[in-house]
């Protein structure tokens, strides 16, 4: 037999070329070399986004969830913002002029305000203004008028730089330090109705920028120290008299309860109003509030003050009109008697009711007011006189609200319009209201010869607010007292809720 390699080089050798694995097995012992078998860990390429995500994960997730975190934190934030800043138990004041006289003071808010009631350079009142011609007419051109203001306005602004003195002075507005409420935070069910007017900093008026899409300033006209504004007849209003109204009118129902499910409803006024005179008294919007039994409460800014204006004021400004209840909710919480309530109010749904020439602010406040989700419908009261594409883009926008246009003959050639544009845009409408839920309804409501001066109590139905608020099933009744303490709570009324 061939004796077998015992060296170095013959167990290398029997290594690579015995065929018996015992006799290499024997070799090696015989060498002194003891081989232990080689395990080979897999080596883990990442050639793909899912080894990333598998060995990274706990790391993505971490940061995922910070990133989420910090978002809802800066939303909540500037959801906000506005109550924050007002602290409970303030009442805002704006500081007085040297000379002014008896200021304007409620419960809720005070100033030095002082309306000056002096002539203005228009030759006649509001009423006189329309003399044989329609109020849709009046109203069309002067939106018309908005759009191609004249050129003067660059000239003017030029004149105001070389000579400050023209521009009036800001009114800044402060905080006040109260004393503190020691009476219960919120008031019982059965409480009276509240109803006041309010100075706003946020209110429309009064407003120092300038015509929206142009640099031209609105108060275009400068005469012996005073600023003014030209209507579509060239008539000029004077800021002291027409543009200087911070005011607003509140109103909370008897039995009203921020914790139900409640609606805030925004009036708009037309031409030639004041807020207590027609508003109030004339059109009794607090009373039709009431007389809905609806869980409402109500805000009507004034705009132009008794002229014939539709200008929007600071509801031109982008977000303008989500500052503007961001402030309503502060001031209704503290007039309903629970500062903490505000962050109900800043987040309750609103429905606007515009009539005549308030569709000027309110394709503002759809354009550029930043409250978007909140508007749960859309109510015109013989309103519709421009805008109709942007009326009809909304509408099919925003399928989940309703929109209510009722109209006189003098609009009823843009109603027809507005039915046109929304069959192309395969929008359905009806020609009458559902008994109750409103939501995702497109109706249009022709009144035949009902004067356009009483529309807002007489229109499809008696006191049209109402009969609105009493359709909305998604609002909640308030207690049987509340609704029978006014007497606006018609017939109409009570059979819309059967």
């Amino acid at each position: 037999m061939r004796k077998p390699a015992t060296g170095a080089v013959g167990v290398v050798r029997a290594r690579h070329f015995h065929g018996d694995p015992t006799v290499g097995r024997r070799l090696e012992r015989a060498g002194g070399h003891v081989r232990s078998p080689v395990t080979r860990q897999p080596v883990r390429n990442f050639n793909t986004l899912r080894d990333v995500f598998e060995r990274y994960l706990l790391q993505i997730s971490a940061v995922l969830f910070f990133l989420g975190t910090v978002g809802w934190c800066w939303l909540i934030f500037n959801e906000f913002r506005a109550s924050w800043s007002a602290p409970a138990g303030s009442t805002y004041t704006a500081s007085a002029k040297p000379d002014a006289g008896v200021g304007k003071s409620d419960e809720v808010g005070s100033s030095a305000y002082e309306r000056i009631d002096g002539p203005l350079a228009v030759a006649a009142p509001y009423p006189s203004l329309l003399g044989t011609e329609t109020p849709a007419s009046v109203v069309a051109r002067e939106w018309g008028r908005l759009e191609r203001m004249p050129e003067s306005g660059r000239a003017l602004t030029k004149q105001i730089a070389k000579a400050p003195s023209l521009k009036p002075p800001l009114r800044m507005a402060s905080l006040e330090r109260t004393a503190p409420i020691t009476a219960p935070l919120r008031p019982s069910l059965n409480t009276g109705a509240v109803t006041t007017m309010v100075d706003f900093a946020t209110a429309p008026f009064p407003y120092h920028g300038a015509m929206p899409g142009s640099d031209r300033p609105f108060l275009n006209v400068a005469e012996n120290g005073r600023l003014g504004h030209t209507n579509f007849r060239g008539h000029i209003f004077w800021e002291s008299g027409t543009f200087s109204d911070d005011r607003v009118l509140l109103h909370i129902p008897p039995g009203f309860d921020p914790r139900r499910p409640a609606v805030m409803v925004v009036f708009f006024h037309g031409h030639g109003a004041d807020l207590a005179r027609d508003v109030r008294d004339r059109q009794r919007l607090p009373e039709q509030i009431t007389a809905s039994g609806a869980n409402a409460v109500l805000v009507a800014p004034q705009f132009a003050f008794d002229a014939a204006d539709s200008s929007s004021g600071k509801f031109w400004e982008p977000n303008g009109f989500k500052h503007f209840l961001d402030e309503a909710a502060v001031k209704l919480a503290k007039l309903y008697g629970d500062p903490r309530s505000a962050f109900t109010f800043a987040k309750m749904p609103i429905v606007i009711v515009a009539y005549s020439g308030g569709f000027g602010p309110t394709l503002s406040v759809l354009d550029r007011g930043g409250v978007g989700s909140r508007v749960r419908g859309l109510v015109l009261l013989d309103a519709l006189y421009a805008g109709i594409d942007k009326f009809a883009d909304w509408i099919a926008r925003n399928r989940s609200t309703f929109f209510v246009s009722s109209y006189t003959p003098h609009t009823a050639y843009h109603n027809a319009d507005l039915e046109r544009l929304l069959r192309e845009r395969s929008v359905p409408y009806d020609s009458d209201l559902r008994r109750n839920h409103l939501q995702g309804m497109v109706a249009f409501l022709p009144t035949g010869d009902i004067s356009h001066r009483d529309f807002v109590t007489h229109a499809w139905a008696g006191n049209p607010v109402s009969d609105i608020l009493s359709r909305m099933d998604d609002v909640d009744s308030k207690v049987l007292t509340a609704r029978t303490a006014s007497p606006l709570h018609t017939g109409s009324i009570a059979a819309a809720r059967n």
